[in-house]
């Protein structure tokens, strides 16, 4: 069985923001054990070229977990073992993207409502990923049922997972309404493979608090992550006793963000990713919601940066 490490730190997949010049910048204020990628469609992966695709991209696979989209058990396994070939850490498969345009095709959380299919589909990964963990991450469901959580974990367990991310909200709830810890402890304590803890993590206490009040085995953050790119290095200071650091510089993480993405990706997508990481960043800031509009409507990265440089030093309200 692969083991997590201890009290071990995760970061989620997001659409948009889970690349790899996102996972620099984490990594220069400490990192954490696993980034997950965003979600790769099984219809695409195998045709797809890492020198040309815009989600098969990295600069190391030491810490990176590829997490896979589907519902068909040969099409899963196809890609799987294609990403297998390029050695990451781990493989996931996505049983918790709560999101319409997924769901409606029987994909992410949509096989929660199906046990038989999901079996199957873990079944054939299952076949084709060996000697790296293989997680599937997972909801509570398309209701509060504590019963139908436990009986799809005992699934995963006997279908040869590996470990188990459980985002503690329902279906139904998407991002809203508060997480609901009480599940992860109930999963925790049922299965005997190790459960990572997702939801509602905003502070490095939240994050020691959800190890204590669950004993999870690890803690996944995903939208705070993006806040505070350094919030790792603050929970492992917290868990390890240590004097709380002070807050890096936010232009600076900013203009760092931006090089990393100007140089990894072609300029009208490095733009893109730009907006929903502005979005987040900002809010550290009480002028953040201008920052980001303004940024946002730059022509291209070098203006961008100009932007950001001269709100900075106005520090608009």
């Amino acid at each position: 069985m692969h083991r997590l490490p201890e009290n071990a730190l995760l970061t989620a997949p997001m659409v948009d923001l889970s690349h790899e010049p996102f996972r620099q910048l984490i990594r220069s204020y400490g990192g954490c054990d696993l980034f997950y990628s965003e979600m790769l469609n099984s219809r695409i992966v195998p045709t797809e070229n890492p020198g040309t695709s815009l989600y098969l991209r990295w600069s190391t696979l030491h810490d990176l977990v590829f997490q896979l989209l589907g519902s068909d058990p040969d099409r899963m396994a196809q890609a799987a073992e294609k990403l297998v070939g390029y050695g990451p850490r781990g493989i996931d498969i996505n049983m918790g993207c709560w999101l319409n345009k997924v769901t409606v095709h029987g994909w992410g959380a949509a096989l929660m409502k199906d046990i038989p299919t999901a079996a199957k589909v873990l079944a054939a990964v299952r076949s084709v990923v060996a000697g790296i963990p293989l997680s599937v991450k997972i909801r509570i469901g398309y209701g509060p049922d504590m019963g139908y959580l436990l009986e799809f974990g005992s699934m995963l367990q006997e279908g040869g997972a590996d470990f188990v991310v459980l985002h503690a909200r329902t279906v139904p709830e998407g991002m809203n309404r508060k997480a609901k810890w009480e599940y992860i402890a109930a999963l925790k304590d049922h299965l005997s493979i190790p459960v990572v803890g997702n939801g509602d993590v905003k502070t490095p206490h939240d994050a020691v608090a959800m190890l204590k009040e669950t004993d999870c085995d690890g803690v996944m953050i995903g939208r705070q992550a993006v806040i505070e790119p350094w919030i790792f290095r603050d929970v492992r200071n917290l868990l390890a006793g240590r004097p709380p650091e002070g807050k890096p510089s936010l232009e600076d993480a900013i203009l760092r963000l931006m090089d990393l993405l100007d140089g990894f990706f072609p300029p009208d997508v490095a733009m893109k990713r730009l907006k929903p990481a502005l979005f987040w960043l900002s809010q550290n800031l009480m002028f953040g919601h201008h920052l980001a509009k303004e940024a946002g409507r730059a022509q291209d990265m070098m203006q961008a940066r100009q932007v950001v440089k001269d709100i900075f030093v106005r520090g608009i309200s």
